[in-house]
């Protein structure tokens, strides 16, 4: 291999084979290093699952890893500042006061959120049920409920399990239709395709076909055989056209799964109320337009629909993933070769969900304020700042976050703002003080990316292939340093320590258990032999480029967990939303008032707030820049690249616009991830490369009724220049 002039000065001797953290797609990286010093980070040649493929964040992991603004040692707020203290002075004191807080208030005044880099690694994922469990409160909340509840409640309603993840099985599909979905800049959401451009090209090279339907012509549009506008917000109803396109044809194909399916005849009848002249002017796709799509997808041989966030994250997210099931299993594309498939991971959490009885609970109990449901023991983030703000029992009044940056990420920021600034504790796991931690009363920071083994539990059940990876850890964690599965399990006993004497005895017992001997590792190895392929740590350490098991396989009616084996489209929370949806083609359009509807996008440079520290991806071009269709910025007068204040119910914020076609007329379109700019927190870069903060105007009152997600897309906004 050729090294550059900084490689050969210093001389590189050793190699690591490693997994990047940073998002689904589990690419595989080849890590060059000396004396601790990373000297370069490359796409793994040899892994069979991301062939050599990675993006620029995945380098930009070493500026992390060397960042002088990471937190090494755990920090208390000593009035304006922060002063370090031991591990076992932080535990006590957080113990204490969350012991403080709950017996004065109830144990629901304690609420927790988890955030997306908790979900990259085992270490985190396998102790993270146990860790927040142990907080004993309701209050608890994650970033599912941001980009992926429609999914998990979708599988959960149609097939009784929120594991029971379908994948796009794109390496042999013969017609590939995505809706609001950008895998060419997010190399699969649930769907773990590195290098998706590449496997596009293969699809087209064997007479194959990609369709993207989508508010914007993305990157994945760009390079698709065929793209179509959609006015954001009304995939279910363009679903059910096509649905009512294909039961008129005759294409409905029952000898497959399709035959599992209960509700065959309602199906059919609701969606002759949904015909391609009824919805057309709501979905803006003409009427033939809307046929062929449908007729092209059911004559395929093999063909397969994919939505993600666009799709998901709307005001009927989680009816318009069902809808994409049903539309692969009515046509015989769900649970075969080229349709969706569901994989057979190395950690077979689906089939472990099926076994012990776990599928997953919905609605068990609501959120106090606007009783919203709880899903898996979780409630909304919508309903987050109301319990915060509304008085009486169960008021949040402490807050623990664990990985995630809720003051930048979740909708209505401006308003949790104030909703934090009144919390008697507050403490986090995190690497830097942001926007959230500066709330904080202390921070617990883990061991770097590059301190800890590696092994993508979460990312691996979604692959479009079935493959397994461990990787152990490049350097030894420093001194001092604790891992993210330590601190969980710390502070669990910490927390128990100060509940009574039988709690602090079953807490011992439980922390010097998994401390010594149900390690995360040992969890792993175990769940690892346990799985269809009986593998184990030792046996994967024999591959470090990581193991291609085979191309996916059918499995639907072994893992499906419902009481009769069949899939029932017709639940009540379906059905009370299909009420719903009916008046949709009543209403009149959010955008028939002279406002926009605002839709986000996510760039290939930026990922979450850490990224945004680092010197190899904030370089370059502005990015953080609101698209806008000519028409529209020649009706209200504006130039190339004016700034211009963009108003929402909840908010403001003033951005530099960007005229193009790529957004349809009626929608602007803003990147999601930016806004590091609300306070002087220590983070050096990133405040140099704020950009605005679209959660800013983000409604958090508007939401997917069915599940309570948020609508992150379809948001009314008025745009005005800035002057």
């Amino acid at each position: 291999m050729r090294l550059n002039a900084r490689e050969r000065s210093i001389g590189v001797i050793k190699k690591h084979y490693s997994i990047c953290c940073l998002c689904g797609a589990a690419c595989g990286i080849e890590i060059q290093h000396k004396d601790g010093d990373i000297v370069s980070i490359r796409g793994d040649k040899d892994n069979p699952h991301s062939r050599g493929f990675i993006c620029p964040k995945a380098v930009a992991l070493k500026d992390i890893h060397n960042d002088p603004d990471r937190l090494r040692h755990p920090v208390i707020r000593k009035g304006d500042k922060w002063e370090e203290i031991s591990w076992k002075d932080a535990y006590e004191y957080m113990g204490q006061k969350i012991r403080q807080v709950q017996k004065t208030h109830g144990n629901d005044s304690v609420g927790v959120y988890v955030g997306n880099a908790m979900e990259h690694n085992y270490d985190s994922v396998l102790p993270l049920l146990t860790f927040v469990n142990g907080f004993k409160t309701r209050n608890r909340y994650s970033a599912i409920s941001v980009d992926s509840l429609a999914r998990l409640a979708a599988s959960l309603l149609l097939y009784n399990n929120q594991a029971i993840l379908p994948t796009p099985d794109i390496e042999r599909t013969d017609l590939f239709l995505i809706m609001g979905a950008n895998p060419l800049v997010s190399n699969g959401s649930l769907m773990t395709a590195p290098d998706t451009k590449k496997r596009f090209k293969e699809i087209q090279k064997r007479g194959g076909k990609i369709i993207v339907i989508d508010p914007r012509r993305t990157e994945t549009a760009a390079a698709a055989d065929a793209h179509y506008f959609i006015k954001p917000g009304t995939d279910a109803l363009l679903l059910f056209a096509m649905i009512d396109t294909l039961f008129k044809d005759k294409q409905i194909d029952t000898s497959r799964p399709g035959s599992l399916l209960d509700g065959i005849e309602e199906l059919k009848q609701y969606a002759a109320g949904y015909s391609p002249e009824a919805v057309s002017p709501v979905v803006g796709i003409a009427p033939e337009e809307i046929r062929n799509i449908a007729r092209e997808f059911g004559t395929a041989k093999h063909a397969v629909c994919y939505g993600r966030l666009g799709v998901s994250t709307q005001e009927f997210g989680t009816l318009s993933t069902c809808l994409i099931d049903i539309l692969n299993i009515i046509t015989g594309n769900m649970d075969r070769p080229g349709g969706a498939m569901f994989n057979t991971p190395a950690v077979d959490l689906p089939g472990l969900a099926n076994l012990f009885r776990l599928p997953g609970t919905f609605n068990q109990y609501q959120s106090r304020v606007s009783g919203l449901p709880e899903f898996n023991g979780e409630l909304p983030v919508a309903a987050l700042a109301e319990e915060m703000e509304t008085p009486g029992a169960g008021q949040i009044k402490a807050f623990v976050t664990a990985g995630g940056n809720p003051l930048l990420s979740l909708p209505n920021t401006k308003r949790l703002q104030k909703t934090f600034e009144n919390l008697e504790f507050m403490a986090s796991i995190d690497y830097y003080i942001n926007e959230t931690t500066k709330f904080a009363d202390i921070i617990f920071p883990p061991t770097s990316f590059f301190e800890r083994d590696r092994y993508p539990v979460i990312e691996l059940m979604t692959g479009v292939h079935n493959f397994a990876q461990y990787s152990p850890a490049v350097f030894p964690r420093s001194d001092n340093a604790k891992h993210l599965w330590e601190i969980m399990v710390d502070i669990s006993y910490y927390m128990d320590k100060h509940r009574g004497y039988l709690s602090k005895i079953m807490g011992w017992i439980k922390w010097a258990a998994v401390k010594n001997v149900v390690t995360p590792k040992f969890q792993l190895d175990f769940l690892l032999r346990l799985g269809p392929q009986k593998l184990s740590i030792k046996k994967l350490s024999g591959h470090p480029h990581g193991l291609l098991i085979g191309p996916l396989q059918p499995r639907l009616k072994r893992i499906l967990n419902t009481k009769n084996k069949r899939i029932n489209l017709f639940s009540d929370p379906v059905i009370k939303d299909l009420e719903r949806l009916s008046l949709k083609l009543k209403q009149t359009p959010a955008n028939g008032n002279g406002k926009l509807l605002l839709i986000s996008r996510r760039t290939l440079r930026s990922m979450n707030t850490w990224m945004h520290n680092s010197p190899t991806l904030v370089g370059g071009p502005h990015r953080c820049t609101l698209m806008i269709h000519p028409e529209d910025a020649k009706q209200k007068g504006l130039s190339p690249d004016q700034r211009v204040v963009v108003t929402s119910r909840v908010g403001s914020i003033t951005v530099q616009i960007k005229i193009t076609d790529e957004v349809m007329p009626g929608v602007v379109s803003l990147p999601f991830g930016w806004g590091h700019n609300q306070s002087k927190t220590k983070l050096s870069i990133a405040n140099q490369h704020a950009g605005a903060n679209m959660n800013d105007i983000v409604d958090d009152e508007f939401y997917d009724q069915l599940s309570g997600s948020s609508a992150l897309g379809g948001i009314p906004v008025d745009i005005t220049g800035a002057g």
